[in-house]
């Protein structure tokens, strides 16, 4: 492998397996449960598309300068320091954009009793597995939140490792600097997920009320999935970052030829924190591509089966 290769394999190994994983639940399980044609799906192309096209570039520039794409030199500095909440800001806006079509909210339709709530037609498991979500990357900031201490410009983002009565070596840390604008994003995300679940069940039942349902049922599934990868692409980059924590390394030396050294507490714990690192973050890239690809490929699909069936109608 080249050196570019490696470049490439380092800096988006997250984004590649996640490919690789989408396109493997799509070929096995997504061509089973696909939008129609139609509004409801070109947002979610857009959405979704948006949102790897976003992170991608903020990815290159972050990473190595040999993959820096045209105009990253105009991006502020603070948004290359605050690149661990990219996932979550960059999610808000693809699960504000899967809203669209906003029905209008007529008597028009059919009848239905029973009340409609965000919650209405989403299964129990999908709301599971983001409380799951939510409550690991709670558990997580706070822990490191607390680890951390002010540094020279009494930001709350180092860590320091105390070797000595004299001596002591440091390092950055995922602190209260980065973790309370993440906690915040992640509010803001759950708000719009939740508001977002509620135009999609508000408005009156079609005519067609199984393909109504069914639709709803896809849409709110989409955008649970959308909420779910963005928040799994956080809590993989807050273990990444606490990797490179994990991985201090000091020395000093002792008396007249002796030679000490010291690690963090947990530095026993950095290979399987990198290890989660880029395995939780590429499923969150798996669940985007998941659902990028179910409507893309879609439209494709039934695109071609139309062009088929006009030009057979036409002979």
């Amino acid at each position: 492998m080249t050196v570019t290769g490696i470049v490439i394999w380092l800096s988006f190994r997250s984004i590649i397996i996640g490919f690789a994983a989408g396109m493997l639940w799509w070929l096995l399980r997504g061509r089973t449960a696909r939008l129609q044609p139609g509004p409801a799906a070109m947002a979610t192309v857009i959405a979704v598309s948006l949102a790897l096209a976003c992170i991608t570039y903020l990815n290159l520039t972050f990473g190595y300068s040999v993959l820096h794409p045209p105009l990253s030199a105009h991006i502020p500095n603070w948004v290359l320091d605050v690149n661990n909440l990219w996932g979550l800001a960059i999610g808000i806006i693809a699960v504000a954009l899967l809203a669209f079509p906003i029905r209008a909210h007529t008597s028009r339709g059919h009848a239905s009793l029973t009340r409609r709530t965000p919650f209405s037609f989403g299964r129990r498991w999908w709301f599971a597995g983001l409380t799951t979500i939510v409550s690991t990357i709670v558990t997580v900031t706070v822990l490191a939140g607390l680890a951390s201490e002010p540094d020279e410009d009494g930001r709350w983002r180092n860590f320091t490792v105390d070797a000595g009565s004299s001596l002591s070596f440091g390092t950055n840390i995922y602190g209260w600097y980065y973790s309370v604008p993440g906690l915040i994003l992640l509010a803001a995300l759950i708000a719009v997920t939740i508001v977002v679940l509620w135009l999609i069940a508000r408005p009156a039942m079609g005519t067609d009320h199984d393909d109504d349902v069914r639709m709803r049922q896809l849409r709110t599934r989409n955008t649970l999935a959308v909420a779910s990868g963005a928040l799994l692409i956080h809590l993989g980059s807050i273990f990444t970052s606490l990797s490179a924590t994990a991985s201090l390394r000091g020395g000093a030396v002792i008396g007249d030829n002796g030679w000490g050294s010291w690690t963090t507490p947990f530095a026993a714990m950095q290979p399987s924190l990198v290890f989660v690192g880029v395995a939780v973050a590429a499923l969150g890239y798996a669940i985007w591509f998941g659902v990028l690809l179910s409507a893309l490929l879609t439209r494709r699909a039934t695109s071609t089966a139309s062009a088929t069936a006009t030009a057979t109608v036409r002979s």
